[in-house]
């Protein structure tokens, strides 16, 4: 007997590209990025030069943050290319220890949306007050920082919308972000989990009501919000749900600028409760997302960060997270973009070369799907 419906099939390149000799120059020593990054202006002719004093908010956000400076250092030096062979080498079969029970229980097989996820029983969510005793869903904590936790979780199947609403009011969550389309090429991601055509409906025992109906988030694109809320044993929980429909599944978001943005809606929003996020795996989209989350809080924490070492505790927490090269690309550039928009990070030239680079592979990625679509 499978142990779910489908197989969540992933497709890996970076193994299969050549090296490539040559290519743009790279400064290679810290020594020249610090010099490139810090160098003050000259003073013209006739005019005395003034030094920048420390409290001036325009210097250079590199003399602030030391760890901040050393991970981009150590990113540039790696390389786009570096980046896609770390995955391979170190993540791709990167496997969790600890006992996977209750996904391996039978009776639970028609749960779990895909028969390759496994679920680790030391991080799964457990339905406290389940209807006749079903306390399973597929979903795992993940601790980001001291006031931050994430859950990561499977797109809802017909039959677990109740737990998964039972899961929301249990843990007080106020924050529900969705990273997929209900469908997506024909194949369903997500059940629907909340009414669409009425403001009321029951759910099992759970009654889910649409408090405001979904409108467009100002300034985002492809990103729609909602109020919506859930009762269940007369216990009723408001939550806010984001559904972001521009990051393609195996694939990266279409908008590094548009994801820093629901990035700050979560945090504007979630009050310091478990923020439950969902692609169609919980692993792929998700995890990408909860890593990003995991490397900015430790880097604006003044800690040296392990985009690697990151990826492997995200795995010991949520089994199979991160599930392809590109993905792993993109942790590093949302951490460049979160930084940078929060004047963290200067727009240096080894900053601007990475960009560049990231682009460059991702719209020949983009080109090679619409080839293999069209055939």
């Amino acid at each position: 007997m499978t142990r779910g419906r489908n197989e969540c099939s992933v497709e890996l390149d970076a193994a299969k590209q050549p090296t490539r000799r040559g290519g743009r120059q790279k400064l290679t020593t810290k020594t020249q990025i610090r010099r490139l990054a810090c160098a003050e202006p000259r003073a013209p002719i006739g005019k005395k030069f003034v030094h920048k004093s420390v409290s001036d908010a325009s210097h250079s956000s590199h003399r602030k943050n030391g760890p901040i400076e050393e991970w981009m250092n150590n990113t540039a030096e790696l390389g786009v290319r570096g980046v896609r062979k770390e995955f391979v080498r170190d993540i791709k079969g990167y496997v969790p220890s600890g006992s996977q029970s209750a996904w391996e229980n039978d009776k639970n097989f028609d749960k779990n949306r895909y028969e390759d996820i496994r679920l680790l029983d030391k991080t799964r969510v457990i339905i406290k007050k389940a209807q006749n005793g079903d306390d399973y869903i597929h979903a795992s904590y993940v601790k980001v920082a001291d006031n931050l936790t994430y859950i990561c979780a499977q797109g809802p199947l017909e039959n677990t919308v109740q737990n998964f609403w039972i899961m929301v009011i249990q843990e007080e969550s106020k924050v529900i972000l969705q990273l997929c389309q209900m469908r997506e090429n024909g194949k369903e991601q997500s059940a629907e989990y909340f009414p669409k055509n009425s403001t009321t409906k029951s759910y099992g025992a759970v009654h889910v009501h649409v408090k405001e109906k979904p409108t467009n988030a100002v300034g985002l694109k492809n990103v729609t919000r909602s109020k919506i809320q859930a009762t269940y044993e007369g216990k009723t929980q408001e939550v806010l749900h984001i559904l972001y429909t521009g990051w393609p599944d195996h694939c990266v978001a279409d908008s590094p600028a548009v994801c820093c943005g629901v990035r700050n809606l979560v945090h504007k929003n979630y009050d310091k409760k478990p923020v439950i996020v969902h692609c169609s795996a919980g692993v792929g989209r998700t995890g990408t997302f909860v890593a990003i989350e995991m490397a900015v809080s430790k880097l604006k924490e003044k800690e040296i960060t392990s985009i690697c070492d990151l990826a492997k505790c995200l795995r010991d927490q949520r089994m199979g997270a991160i599930q392809n090269d590109q993905q792993y690309l993109f942790i590093y550039r949302m951490v460049i973009e979160v930084l940078m928009n929060e004047d963290l990070l200067t727009k240096d030239l080894q900053v601007i070369n990475f960009l560049k680079d990231y682009e460059d592979i991702i719209q020949r990625k983009k080109a090679e799907r619409m080839r293999k679509t069209k055939n």
